[in-house]
């Protein structure tokens, strides 16, 4: 288990150093243009990277995951400060609509996005709860009705946004965890009947919406401003080749491609260093994926495996639907790349996934007691 941690470590080193180098490089005409400093967006984000790697990723190592089971009130905790900031961001000069959302809690200088934490807080929330239940996850109120309440809250306030790509990682988190628990698939197909239709005609009803979604179908030959995005992240790669055109040495970036240090910065990661580039960014993750299957499977009980798996399905998904965007796999929704895309809030939230993989790969091989009575008290408990 050391080597996977190790491993684990010098992935996610490599993506947070390729996220500062290519930010450096992506963000300098926006920021020029923005703030009369080339070096804003760079210099913020080395500041929200120290503030995630000792609040967010040294926390979770050092916080002891046994202790969400141990002190219920933790998770009940957490997870309704989360719905009260998703609440909040509606309120004028505490929220405030940005780009037609509402998304953002204006803290004075720090500006918050709660969307992300709440998936942070929905793996908890919902492995606290399904370790707890044990083998009633079978039974329709304990193992279906309650945990999709739990997810129901946070999914209809992303979609009232609406962020439409934190709904759908929040929806892919809350289905995976209760179906890998054991939530009968009947009660799963029950759940998403009554849940999807409603999203399907939030996103029937908005014209913008469904243009994406036409562009999308067309692809980059589209006549449509909305495949616009597609179009120069295409030409990025397009331009980029093999080897790339060279570090600062982007074209798409003078404006030509929005959200190029944001949701499009894979693009411009192709396009100043090539197909090198967004395959060895592809592998990272890949490894990244199979260090957080290893922890998960070798965890010392289910809280931890449960933990381990959510959260390497956090980054992971998120890395997958913001690749699928810029490629054109998916429709153009805005979606940070884990490590890699501006935000503060993104990268707090990916370190604390991070963390929560170390602290569950440290108790491995690890003899406890209390541990070992509890498994065997629900063994004999649940026969």
């Amino acid at each position: 288990m050391r080597k996977t941690l190790a491993t684990l470590f010098l992935t996610v080193v490599t993506l947070l150093v390729l996220g500062i180098v290519l930010l450096a490089t992506a963000s300098t005409v926006r920021a020029q243009g923005l703030y009369a400093d080339p070096h804003y967006f760079f210099k913020r984000q080395l500041v929200w990277l120290i503030l995630s790697v000792c609040m967010a990723c040294v926390l979770a190592t050092w916080f002891d995951y046994h202790w969400w089971k141990q002190h219920r009130w933790l998770p009940i905790l957490f997870y309704g400060i989360v719905l009260v900031g998703l609440v909040l961001v509606f309120f004028p000069h505490i929220g405030g609509k940005v780009k037609g959302s509402y998304r953002w809690l204006n803290l004075g200088p720090i500006h918050l996005q709660p969307s992300e934490f709440a998936k942070i807080a929905i793996i908890v929330a919902m492995s606290v709860w399904m370790d707890r239940i044990g083998w009633r996850v079978r039974q329709f109120v304990k193992g279906a009705l309650v945990p999709a309440g739990l997810l129901g809250l946070f999914v209809a306030l992303l979609a009232v946004e609406p962020d439409f790509g934190a709904t759908a990682v929040v929806m892919t988190l809350g289905a995976c965890i209760m179906f890998v628990t054991g939530t009968r698939i009947w009660h799963l197909l029950a759940i998403g009947c009554a849940g999807i239709p409603p999203i399907i005609l939030l996103i029937a009803s908005n014209a913008n919406r469904m243009e994406r979604i036409r562009a999308w179908l067309q692809g980059e030959d589209s006549n449509s401003a909305a495949a616009y995005h597609l179009q120069q992240a295409i030409l990025a790669f397009k331009n980029g080749g093999p080897w790339g055109v060279g570090f600062n040495q982007s074209i798409q970036k003078y404006n030509y491609l929005p959200e190029a240090h944001t949701d499009f910065i894979f693009a411009i990661g192709g396009e100043e260093f090539g197909f090198i580039f967004s395959v060895g960014v592809l592998i990272a993750y890949a490894i990244l994926l199979t260090c957080g299957v290893l922890i998960s499977l070798r965890a010392p009980d289910r809280l931890g495996r449960l933990l381990a798996f959510g959260m390497t399905l956090l980054l992971v998904s998120q890395a997958a639907f913001n690749i699928g965007v810029v490629t054109g796999c998916l429709p153009t929704k805005g979606l940070a790349l884990p490590f890699i895309s501006y935000g503060g809030t993104n990268l707090i939230t990916a370190l604390f996934a991070v963390g929560t993989l170390f602290n569950v790969g440290k108790h491995i091989d690890v003899f406890d007691p209390r541990l070992h009575t509890e498994v065997v008290h629900n063994a004999v408990k649940d026969i």
